[in-house]
């Protein structure tokens, strides 16, 4: 189309090209390991990835000692973002050079969409999609920019009608999600090192549209740009430091203007520019109170040097281009990134949780937690959807992309004769919006949800996605240790039995079911009369990680020697709490030496449905004897492993438990264990040496075992010990995501059948 096309050449094609991503980094050490770890999981060619660190020293070192021969690295003392990326194609050796921020997290299927791009042999630059801080809005799909620097954010098409020299307007890719052929960028002279920071890639498109290439923005490629703080901007994302971008604009419009505008329409472009982010700052020092008055008085004296330096080098016509001999020097052989390859090849999985971390959550979220990075730490695209807070948002978390998704009035209504608590139905179906959204982007394989609250409920009904229903506690099991709901005719009519129906479909259509214990499953296909056969039907017990070593908060000292007992659970009726309550005292009084914490959601009701466990208790406890009970209710994780770790006795004498988690968190800080005969509890313990098993509901033999403990400190020492190697050889987080990844993977081919 365009004959005369300055320093281009068409290239052939090449069939196996490689990719270099370049990382710049500054003072996000946490960000670039949690990048770095992001990248393990990217289809596509091979790849090597290039990490240029700036000045600050904020543990970075470390980083990247643990990813030392997996990684290049190169140092930049300046803080200078053109020269960073100038190192980095330097250290590169792939054929396309691809730049990501350290705190841009790439979707696994970035780099294999931005290859296409490079299937035209006259495409040298192209970038995909960039999600903003939330993950959940964009911060940029299509833009182009023109000569005196300013963008067009709204376009809703590619700007191919710019693609040729010399064009007033050119199309334009943000520097956390663009690639380009590396001889182009050589033969370019790099990044302009003029550009500390802004307009710094968008100089380079221009100069790439200039000398005739084409330039592809894309509908795919996705980064999560999460717009991290940094040496220039505050934690609210406000521009501290203004002298680069006042001076680059003024820069920009010169030295790239090729006689489209006169230099007066430049110097009035820079007034009205410079007296819009005065009013930016001012507004932030006076109103906001995001920046100070130091910063408005900062502001006059970064203008004049801006003016200063802007002109001078904008009119000189010269730039600071890569050093020619900068590739040379740093030339070294292509290095690998080893990303993660699972055995049998990487799916995508979904995990459905109302709880998840951080903040206070339940024995379900910690578990659907630990159990959702094991398996992405196997190479496997892992997808959390949970409840927000003020807007949805996507986080890459410890291998994992979170979705927190915020309550709102579901658009979506129930089958038509299919009866569901608001609630429920509102949760599960906004839920399955989600995995609808993930699923435009990328193959969804199968969803896990746990039964209660009927969550997998929407997937279910729509019949689009593989669903494994996690056999916990039920409604049912529920129901029998709360009893005023179940005499409660308008609970059970309006809510107990739909839910109670909901419960059984689930258990009766789902494309797989994980049993935790062989208990939970036999005892609800025998109360729900369905056929939990081995054909869709697995029994993984729950994994759990050794978490010991991560920090933990203390309780309150006790006095020396006297000894700790722990009940972690809900007080309610299930968990026994009104039997422990009930022993108490006798023991308080017959051992001078003891003391129990007792942690957990102390605000539910007890049998008449208003008075709490708790209440009642303080309510007819002398008070010598409630100055050594100490109710804690909803604690922190870090709280809760301090409980563990100061426990000399732990206690869980639940009237069922389809599992029985907190035994197995317990004997990870290897200390003895009572729990009660009923449930996954004995498939758990081993009676007599890794701890004592009460009778379910009964306060003499669970004063008998706690009696038993308290008096013998060999037992209890003997009684940890096993119950640690108990839960090394049987209970690993490892054995319990291999076994849920066949579980899913076996739904998929239920499906597909």
């Amino acid at each position: 189309m365009h004959k005369d096309k300055p320093n281009r050449r068409i290239v052939d094609k090449d069939p196996n090209p490689r990719f270099s991503i370049v990382i710049c980094t500054d003072g996000r050490a946490d960000s670039l390991a949690e990048n770095l770890r992001c990248l393990q999981f990217l289809e596509g060619p091979q790849y090597e990835v290039c990490v240029v660190r700036g000045p600050t020293d904020d543990g970075i070192a470390g980083v990247l000692a643990d990813w030392e021969g997996r990684i290049k690295v190169a140092t930049n003392p300046q803080r200078n973002l053109s020269i960073s990326r100038n190192l980095g194609i330097a250290l590169a050796a792939g054929e396309i050079v691809a730049f990501v921020d350290d705190d841009g997290m790439p979707e696994p299927k970035w780099m294999a969409d931005l290859l296409c791009a490079f299937d035209d042999p006259q495409v040298a630059a192209a970038g995909g999609i960039v999600m903003d801080h939330t993950g959940a809005q964009m911060q940029y799909l299509y833009s182009s920019a023109d000569r005196l620097g300013n963008a067009d954010w709204h376009r809703k098409t590619p700007a191919d009608e710019y693609n040729f020299p010399g064009s007033f307007n050119f199309p334009y890719l943000q520097g956390t999600n663009a690639a380009f052929r590396r001889d182009v960028l050589l033969a370019l002279g790099g990044f302009d090192e003029e550009y500390e920071f802004y307009l710094d890639e968008t100089d380079l498109c221009c100069r790439v549209n200039d000398a005739g290439w084409t330039i592809r923005q894309l509908p795919n490629a996705v980064v999560h740009h999460k717009f991290l703080p940094s040496a220039i901007r505050t934690p609210d994302r406000v521009t501290r430091v203004r002298y680069p971008v006042l001076k680059n604009k003024l820069y920009f419009s010169l030295i790239n203007n090729r006689g489209h505008y006169s230099a007066k329409r430049a110097v009035d472009e820079m007034l009205s520019f410079a007296r819009g982010q005065e009013a930016d700052v001012r507004y932030h020092v006076e109103t906001s109170h995001l920046l100070s008055p130091v910063d408005l008085d900062r502001f006059g004296a970064d203008e004049e040097r801006a003016w200063e330096v802007g002109l001078k080098r904008g009119l000189s016509g010269s730039r600071r281009l890569m050093n020619p001999e900068l590739a040379l020097r740093m030339s070294a052989p292509f290095l690998a990134f080893p990303r993660l390859n699972p055995p049998g090849g990487r799916n995508t999985f979904v995990f459905l949780s109302q709880e998840y971390p951080p903040g206070i959550v339940g024995g379900v979220g910690r578990y659907i937690n630990q159990l959702a990075r094991s398996i992405a730490a196997a190479g496997h695209n892992v997808h959390v959807l949970t409840r927000g807070e003020r807007h949805d948002r996507v986080d890459f978390e410890e291998g994992v992309w979170v979705h927190r998704v915020v309550s709102r009035q579901p658009s979506e209504l129930p089958p038509e004769g299919m009866i569901i608590p608001a609630h429920i139905w509102a949760n599960s179906v906004l839920m399955l919006q989600e995995v609808r959204r993930l699923a435009e982007r990328q193959k969804v394989d199968a969803v896990y949800a746990p039964i209660w609250d009927c969550e997998g409920a929407a997937v279910l009904l729509d019949n689009c996605f593989p669903l494994v229903t996690g056999l916990q506690t039920t409604l049912h099991f529920w129901l029998e240790s709360h009893g005023h709901h179940r005499k409660d005719p308008q609970f059970m009519q309006d809510f107990a039995k739909p839910m109670l129906a909901l419960e059984t479909r689930l258990l009766r259509e789902s494309a797989g079911i994980h049993a935790i214990s062989k208990a939970i499953r036999h005892d609800i296909a025998s109360v729900y009369d369905v056929a939990l056969d081995d054909t869709r039907t697995t029994m993984v017990p729950l994994g759990l990680e050794d978490f010991s070593a991560l920090p933990d908060v203390p309780p309150t000292p006790l006095p020396q020697g006297t000894l700790r007992v722990v009940f972690i659970g809900r007080l309610e009726g299930r968990k026994g709490i009104d039997v422990l309550l009930d022993v108490v005292p006798k023991l308080l009084t017959k051992y001078a030496d003891l003391h129990f914490d007792i942690v957990g959601n102390d605000k539910i009701p007890g049998p008449d449905g208003k008075t709490t466990y708790r209440a009642v208790f303080e309510a007819t406890t002398p008070a010598d004897t409630l100055a050594r009970v100490s109710f804690h209710g909803e604690t922190s994780e870090e709280q809760l492993r301090g409980f563990y770790r100061a426990c000399d006795i732990f206690v869980a004498p639940s009237r069922f438990e389809s599992f029985g988690q907190v035994l197995v968190e317990a004997m990870i800080y290897g200390k003895p264990v009572i729990a009660c005969r009923a449930g996954g509890m004995v498939e758990i313990i081993e009676p007599q040496e890794t701890g004592l098993l009460a009778e379910p509901g009964d306060p003499i033999s669970l004063e008998g075992c706690l009696e038993r403990l308290i008096v013998d400190a060999s037992l209890r020492r003997s009684f940890g010990e096993a119950g640690r190697r108990r839960y090394e050889q049987h209970f690993s987080v490892e054995a319990a995501a291999d076994g849920v990844v066949a579980l899913l993977r076996k739904a998929c081919e239920v499906e597909t059948d």
